[in-house]
């Protein structure tokens, strides 16, 4: 019998909870549409969004730094914690340079091993300008500034 209790006690809380807030985002939204030209909606929208900022600010502040401890082993990441007199950004920096300049430089030899027929399939067609007002050279018999000319 008290299992059956337990059991029916939460969804009831649950319940409960959920009409609580919302009777409170309501007149919260209610109070704010007396004092600003808003609608009862839009105010309880506000009202809700609002508190939700308001609640996560909380949080972090009170949360965020022994969370961010709790979530970062220091043994996992020691250079976050202490300085290494031995790292040195720069040669790391030359490294990542000689690393893109090579990948350029093998970009560059494919770029030149395509076969030059297959640049040739390329070619721009020169053609004269085609006015405004002549008929469209794509064939629907309109004027170029009505079909294609848009």
């Amino acid at each position: 019998m008290a299992t059956l209790l337990k059991i029916l006690a939460v969804p009831v809380l649950i319940v409960l909870v959920i009409i609580i807030s919302a009777a409170l985002f309501i007149g919260g939204g209610y109070v704010l549409s007396l004092i600003v030209p808003l609608t009862l909606f839009q105010a309880s929208l506000l009202s809700m969004g609002s508190t939700f900022v308001f609640a996560f600010i909380i949080s972090v502040l009170l949360v965020g730094e022994p969370m961010a401890k709790l979530l970062i082993n220091p043994r996992r990441f020691p250079h976050y914690y202490y300085e290494d007199d031995e790292y040195d950004d720069d040669e790391e920096e030359e490294d990542e340079d000689e690393e893109y300049e090579e990948e350029d430089d093998e970009y560059d030899e494919r770029l030149n091993k395509i076969n030059i027929s297959d640049r040739k399939k390329l070619t721009v067609i020169n053609t004269r300008k085609v006015g405004r007002n002549e008929p469209c050279p794509c064939g629907s018999g309109k004027k170029y500034k009505h079909c294609c000319g848009k």
